[in-house]
């Protein structure tokens, strides 16, 4: 034995101890496998015990005597006519009266059409859409024209009975503007020309050695209309072919009598 053990004890001296005592680790659980089909089963069951009860529960309800059912007279199924009813009701919003409105208008529209041919709708597509080639006609007389005789230098003019006799070498212009309505060229091979002024008024141009315009061409006073080597004539004649004599030629211009 140990001497300092065995002198603490005959002092009596108390000896501590201590004990050491270990927790046991707890076992870990293993997770148990889940099984499926188990789980569909249970889930399907639950709801049909719910589906039960709801069954019970509206068995009850329509087993209750007449006094109890008077307090669920309020909550009673609505009937096939209300239900009718109820479908009929409807709301009319803000675009549901103006396409009422647009239909409204629209039939007047055709309506008015309908009996009005030349209401402004009919006279606007008509415009737009017709095929009206309004052709203005000039029916200016002779007397609302001012013709001026162009002449190349050189070249002089005579007047007789209404025939103008253009003596000279050079261009031959028209008197006004036109357009042509004939071109000829006789046995001479010389051209005449026709132009047309207005529906009333017309002058023709002949011994002419070269014609510059052809038929329906636009004429105008300063441009040639043709050309001559010796000798050309211009008159002037009206709607019907009469040539017209009552007039002077002043400064190269034309002035009707009075």
């Amino acid at each position: 034995m140990n001497d300092k053990l065995q002198y603490a004890t005959m002092l009596e001296i108390p000896v501590n101890t201590v004990s050491v005592t270990f927790k046991p680790q707890k076992k870990r659980r293993k997770a148990k496998k889940i099984n499926h089909d188990q789980v569909k089963r249970e889930v399907v069951e639950k709801v049909n015990a719910q589906m039960e009860e709801q069954e019970e529960t509206a068995v009850s309800l329509f087993d209750q005597p007449e006094e109890q059912n008077e307090l669920n007279e309020n909550f009673s199924e609505p009937t096939i006519e209300q239900v009718v009813e109820k479908k009929k009701k409807f709301k009319v919003s803000v675009i549901g009266v103006q396409l009422i409105i647009i239909g409204l208008l629209v039939a007047t529209i055709f309506l008015t059409n309908a009996v009005y041919a030349d209401s402004g709708i009919n006279v606007f597509l008509r415009g737009v859409f017709g095929n009206q080639n309004t052709v203005q006609v000039d029916a200016r007389t002779y007397d609302e024209f001012a013709p001026v005789i162009a002449l190349d230098d050189g070249a002089n003019m005579q007047l007789s009975e209404g025939v103008i006799t253009l003596s000279g070498k050079g261009s031959v212009y028209a008197s006004c503007d036109g357009k042509v309505t004939q071109v000829t060229k006789g046995e001479d091979g010389k051209y005449t020309i026709e132009i047309t002024h207005s529906k009333n008024f017309k002058s023709v141009l002949g011994g002419l050695d070269f014609a510059y315009a052809g038929l329906n061409d636009s004429v105008y006073h300063n441009i040639p209309v043709g050309y001559c080597s010796a000798q050309a004539t211009m008159c002037f004649t009206t709607s019907d072919g009469s040539v017209i004599s009552d007039y002077q030629i002043i400064d190269n211009s034309v002035v009707w009598a009075v």
